[in-house]
């Protein structure tokens, strides 16, 4: 009797669980970074849009955020974007000064990347081959390496 209770308690506290529960629906443009050296300081996101500041003017950029980093990794979803080309910057800001720190040779000292891994020749890669598209009220992940 006692057993037939407790099964009876158990499988009610299942159904409420299951019928007060919301599914998680994920929008947006989620960016996932690797590859990063350790985890001191943070990473620095910058989201443009239509090319508007791409890549230097972080000013520009649609939205920007200084994530934490854990176990070499960094992650974000951007969330409410129109449909539209988007490309990212990232910057493993070591010692948290704002700034891609840089040698004498004018290269850089700290980890960076952009949106489809792309690379540039000398300097940043270009729009064309960064940029992506998002459709609204859909999930486009972009895994990005930080390169040093």
């Amino acid at each position: 009797m006692l057993r037939k209770i407790i099964i009876s308690i158990a499988l009610q506290l299942s159904l409420i669980t299951l019928t007060s529960s919301k599914p998680v629906v994920e929008e947006g443009i989620k960016i996932v970074i690797t590859n990063l050296r350790n985890d001191k300081g943070h990473v620095l996101v910058s989201l443009f849009k239509e090319g508007a500041g791409y890549p230097d003017d972080a000013s520009k950029a649609l939205r920007k955020i200084k994530l934490d980093i854990r176990n070499k990794k960094a992650s974000v979803i951007f969330t409410g974007l129109a449909s539209g080309d988007y490309a990212i910057a990232i910057l493993h800001d070591e010692n948290d000064d704002q700034k891609m720190n840089k040698n004498s040779l004018g290269l850089p000292k700290e980890g960076y990347g952009f949106s489809n891994n792309v690379k540039g020749a000398f300097g940043p890669p270009s729009w064309s081959k960064a940029s992506f598209k998002h459709t609204a009220n859909t999930l486009t992940q972009k895994d990005i390496r930080a390169r040093y």
